[in-house]
């Protein structure tokens, strides 16, 4: 549940702050100066807890979907999570790969700098750049991909919540556990 919030909460920060990138310029009174290290940061911590996600579900068995769901809604609730899972860790990888080819290492929270790829740091001049041209707006159409991804699963929640009136929902909101004591 730590990751899937955490990870929640840094795919909607990433993408409102990757908006801001082309809504506002530099010279602008709005523009927010550090969005674009900001980005950079959690995009790298993205990176670290969607790996750490992805080891731990392989690791775990997966909570049981409802058992009256019919065969497609099945097959779709399991594409749209394997499709979640591979947006969580390709698009900050992307994005550590623009990053290398920039010679432009990200720090977490200004403390810890992230190092670069160092095959794409390696590269001359002219194939960094060709390269970056190259990532950036597949980085991007993943990104609204996914952020489409998440618009689902956040629908399928409610659906499940409010339409089909199960569990789906509930055991992955954070909850205060009771601890029963006897006297």
């Amino acid at each position: 549940m730590l990751f899937h919030w955490s990870i929640a909460a840094l795919v909607l920060l990433e993408f409102s702050s990757a908006i801001s990138f082309s809504r506002f310029n530099p010279g602008d009174g709005a523009y927010f100066h550090a969005a674009y290290r900001m980005h950079m940061s959690a995009g790298m911590a993205l990176l670290a807890l969607s790996v750490s996600s992805v080891l731990w579900r392989l690791s775990h068995t997966y909570p049981p979907l409802p058992r009256d769901m019919h065969t497609p809604m099945r097959v779709l609730a399991t594409l749209v999570l394997t499709f979640l899972y591979a947006f969580i860790v390709a698009v900050p990888l992307t994005g550590w790969a623009i990053l290398s080819a920039r010679n432009s290492p990200a720090s977490i929270l200004g403390k810890f700098s992230w190092p670069n790829i160092s095959h794409l740091a390696h590269m001359t001049y002219v194939q960094r750049v060709r390269f970056s041209d190259l990532l950036l707006p597949i980085h991007s159409k993943m990104s609204y991909i996914g952020i489409t991804l998440v618009g689902l699963h956040a629908a399928a929640s409610l659906y499940h919540h409010f339409w089909r009136r199960d569990e789906v929902l509930i055991r992955m909101l954070p909850r205060k556990r009771i601890r029963i004591t006897s006297r």
